[in-house]
């Protein structure tokens, strides 16, 4: 299990951000954390993932936020196919909702970006 924290960036395309292909085959909220369950090819060198928020909201009920998982593969041209469970802090999505609505409560949905995947984040 790989551990981070998620990042809140006005431009989550940014070229700054790794784009290498991973899939996501399923997720878990546990409390504050955002579980991945991913796949990728690769297999002979180490490689990095960010969990990327936008900085804006949909307002809606829930409120929502999109999410997209930056993968750098680091040049590994490798064919293994891996497997990964991600898990990434969502408390600073928590923090910037309760600045923002003066809540110490929320509700969050989560849109992820490549899949159908719209977990909801609840404290």
């Amino acid at each position: 299990t790989w551990a981070g924290q998620v990042v809140i960036t006005p431009d989550t395309d940014s070229r700054q951000w790794p784009s290498d292909p991973v899939t996501i085959q399923g997720f878990t909220i546990r409390g504050d954390s955002l579980e991945l369950a991913v796949t990728f090819g690769g297999g002979c060198r180490d490689h990095a993932f960010v969990l990327l928020s936008d900085a804006s909201w949909m307002e809606s009920y829930p409120v929502q936020v999109g999410v997209k998982l930056a993968h750098d593969a680091n040049g590994d041209t490798c064919k293994a196919l891996l497997s990964r469970v991600l898990r990434f802090d969502l408390s600073p999505l928590k923090a910037a909702y309760s600045a923002s609505y003066q809540a110490t409560s929320g509700i969050m949905k989560l849109n992820i970006r490549g899949t159908a995947a719209s977990p909801v984040y609840t404290w």
